[in-house]
């Protein structure tokens, strides 16, 4: 609009000039009029251009019109989607968090399932540990194949990692060894006696509890149970009892041949040290019963023998340095006394001189220093006696340590024992005596051991104390003598 403004200002200003070109003569009109004409043609074509444009114009702002109508119902179209995306996208987020609260709790699901699973794993693998362990406390003729059974179930689970198959396994293996125990058979079986190499044994096992086995030279054993744990907790010592031996001699060949037990049967039902002894027909020795007292007491007899050897090196000890000492002083006390009594006082101190000990020292030092007041005489006659103290009292502490050490030991052996005790009842129960009996006997044969150390040791400890101070009470007279002898008048 503002385009065709200045078109129309322009035409006619033209139309005003041209106007007043006319208006200055008549000479020019005629050309003027030729050129207005020109002119006026120009503003008809400057006009209809003017009206084209004006038309344009206003088509287009039809057009704004329209689009504009078009836009804001696009825009509210926009706007309904734009809303509806928002409540998507909320009603997405709403979801979204739902299903990720519900993976979380699938994953702490999993992850538990996941600890179960380990745990059955690790539990699994605790008890073919243990299972392994105890081995050698089964019975002698079933340990190599449980062993090779037990290694075969524990390749298979290193193979599949599953613990339920290798449970079910273990099942089958417990099961199998378990039937095994409640069996009457016969069995032959490479074993290692108690003494002497492995042999080649036909056995008449009584399941799990023990069994007689013959050689082929006619050697008759039996497996029976000790009480103990672990390796030992069978042995396999010879029937050495004429009578036991020649009834299994005859039974043993039958029962071979039968392939089955029957008839009487000689049963060791106590299967304690002395049944063992009876059936070995050996007789038992001191010594024997000494091991097997020590073994009984465990681990804590080790110190608890030590204790004494070591109280009998210082009681030695202190009995000779005492002996001789007293000896000494009384002979060497003796001669100078006679000596100092006849007046010669030169052989006195000689005396003294070829002698060692604190008489000699006591002499000695009063000789030389004769021309002393009695007073310093005795001042060091009593540094004399003094230090000789320390050397009578030496190591009579550490024997009192010693007596008071033996019994603590004894409690420390019995605390171990009720320990291992309570282990045997958590794995075995109560039903064995025997088994209860290894922890029983260690509580109190070290008990009774540390006792029988410390009463001895500490009597002994009591008497050596009196005999130091009887050795100085002595030592003391004899330098009162010489003192006396030396100073008569003070």
């Amino acid at each position: 609009m503002k385009k065709s403004a200045v078109i129309l200002i322009i035409i006619s200003s033209t139309a005003l000039v041209f106007s007043q070109l006319f208006s200055s003569g008549d000479k020019r009109q005629q050309s003027k009029e030729k050129e207005l004409n020109v002119l006026k043609s120009y503003l008809s074509t400057a006009r209809d251009s003017l009206q084209n444009e004006i038309a344009n114009r206003w088509r287009q702002k039809q057009r704004f019109v329209e689009q504009r109508e078009a836009d804001k119902e696009e825009l509210g179209r926009l706007r309904e989607k734009q809303e509806r995306a928002h409540a998507d996208l909320s009603r997405i987020k709403e979801e979204v968090f739902s299903k990720e609260r519900i993976i979380e709790d699938e994953q702490k699901a999993l992850q538990g399932e996941k600890d179960e699973w380990q745990f059955v794993h690790s539990t699994v693998g605790e008890v073919l540990e243990k299972e392994a362990e105890f081995i050698m406390e089964t019975f002698p003729l079933d340990r190599e194949e449980r062993r090779e059974d037990l290694e075969e179930i524990r390749r298979d689970r290193k193979t599949h990692s599953n613990p339920a198959k290798t449970v079910g396994e273990y099942v089958t293996y417990a099961e199998r060894y378990l039937e095994n125990g409640l069996q009457l058979s016969i069995e032959k079986e490479t074993v290692v006696p108690d003494e002497g190499d492995a042999q080649l044994l036909t056995f008449a096992r009584f399941g799990n509890v023990w069994a007689y086995g013959i050689s082929e030279n006619s050697r008759i054993y039996y497996i029976r149970q000790t009480g103990n744990l672990g390796a030992q907790r069978f042995a396999i010592p010879e029937i050495g009892e004429s009578e036991i031996k020649g009834h299994l001699l005859q039974k043993m060949p039958q029962w071979i041949e039968q392939q089955s037990i029957s008839g009487n049967v000689l049963t060791d039902v106590m299967q304690n040290a002395q049944t063992n002894v009876i059936i070995s027909g050996k007789e038992v020795k001191a010594t024997a019963h000494i091991v097997n007292y020590i073994k009984k007491g465990g681990a804590t007899m080790v110190p608890l023998l030590l204790l004494p050897l070591w109280a009998l090196v210082l009681i030695f000890m202190k009995l000779f340095q005492f002996h001789r000492k007293d000896k000494r002083n009384k002979k060497l006390s003796a001669q100078v006394l006679e000596n100092l009594d006849k007046g010669a006082i030169e052989k006195a101190k000689s005396i003294a001189k070829n002698h060692k000990g604190v008489v000699a020292r006591i002499v000695g030092t009063c000789l030389e220093h004769s021309k002393w007041k009695r007073s310093a005489a005795e001042k060091k006659v009593r540094e004399i006696l003094i230090e000789e103290s320390p050397q009578l009292n030496k190591h009579l502490s550490t024997l009192g340590v010693i007596a008071g050490a033996a019994p603590l030991l004894g409690l420390l052996g019995t605390v171990t024992g009720m320990i291992h005790l309570f282990k045997v009842i958590t794995d075995y129960g109560t039903g064995d005596p025997k088994i209860l009996a290894g922890g029983i006997s260690e509580a109190l044969v070290t008990t009774q051991t540390g006792l029988a150390i410390a009463i001895p040791v500490l009597l002994v400890h009591n008497a050596l104390r009196n005999r130091t101070n009887k050795i100085m009470s002595e030592m003391e007279k004899m330098a009162i003598r010489i003192l006396n002898r030396l100073w008569p008048e003070d």
